[in-house]
């Protein structure tokens, strides 16, 4: 009996270790396949579906991720010289470069269409995208963070944060 219970005790720790998995430096992705979401000025904000994409141009190693909804609200995220890695990207990646780059826009048909962008003059480390999958011929998935600052207001700014996408690669 006493074997018995050194072999069940042992095949306990073994399962509970299996289970716990390490997080990627990448994070983890969006639970909803097809869209971005993210809190917007601390608002939730989810693309829809059908204006939910992601480019990879593997000759200029360029991925870019787009979503927005139906107001109007787009939110677009473009890293330069992706490798097809997972990891973490800082918005800058570095001091003086738009190798990363992040939008938050509000697009209204009346005239009062106002771009938030990221980085901007003088803004230092504002921000990270996390890639946590990576597929040429799947989906990318991971979380993202940023501020921005409105393009024609240098006082105005949009806090972007807990955003996370999964979305289907389209490679060219």
């Amino acid at each position: 009996m006493n074997t018995f219970k050194k072999l069940f005790f042992g095949c306990f720790i073994l399962v509970t270790i299996a289970g716990c998995k390490k997080d990627k430096d990448g994070g983890t992705g969006g639970s909803t396949e097809g869209v971005v979401t993210a809190k917007i000025g601390g608002t939730s904000w989810t693309s829809i579906k059908m204006s939910t994409s992601a480019q990879y141009v593997a000759l200029g190693k360029s991925l870019t991720m787009l979503g927005a909804d139906a107001s109007g609200k787009t939110i677009n995220i473009i890293i330069n010289n992706y490798d097809g890695s997972t990891g973490t990207w800082s918005i800058p990646n570095s001091v003086g470069s738009i190798g990363v780059v992040a939008s938050y826009m509000e697009v209204n048909l009346g005239g009062t269409n106002k771009t938030y962008a990221a980085p901007y003059s003088g803004s230092g480390v504002i921000g990270e995208v996390k890639i946590a999958e990576f597929s040429k011929t799947g989906n990318v998935a991971g979380t993202f963070k940023f501020k921005a600052r409105n393009q024609s207001d240098a006082t105005d700014f949009k806090d972007v944060t807990e955003g996370s996408f999964n979305i289907k690669v389209n490679s060219f």
